[in-house]
């Protein structure tokens, strides 16, 4: 019986857990879908350059703060496990609190850097 309680214990502890969400700071929002990771995304709009040198993958994300303008033009790029630079130029509405969100997915084989219509 005590063994049951320490089971059903543990089972809603790790249910809690599950439930957390991280709250996120940033404006742009990088998902990575693909198993493999990448490393060393940078962002560089009109304003600067940021950067992280940690991996993400299997749905991590990396957060960043641009200005909160209305057609902010940046370009993201990443480092893959193989060694390939993805890097794509966007522009985005950052204004009134918006956020963007992207993702980097890997599709037949080829490194794909899009929007991500988040629902």
């Amino acid at each position: 019986m005590r063994k049951l309680f320490c089971a059903l214990g543990l089972l809603l502890l790790l249910a809690a857990c599950a439930q957390q969400e991280e709250a996120v700071e940033g404006n742009l929002i990088l998902t990575n879908y693909a198993g493999g990771a990448i490393s060393h995304i940078t962002v560089s709009h009109s304003g600067g350059t940021l950067s992280s040198e940690a991996a993400i993958s299997d749905t991590q994300l990396c957060a960043f703060t641009l200005p909160e303008e209305s057609d902010c033009a940046y370009t993201v790029s990443f480092e893959t496990e193989e060694g390939e630079t993805v890097t794509k130029d966007f522009t985005g509405d950052f204004s009134d609190g918006n956020t963007v969100y992207l993702r980097a997915d890997r599709t037949g084989g080829s490194w794909q850097l899009e929007y991500d219509e988040i629902t």
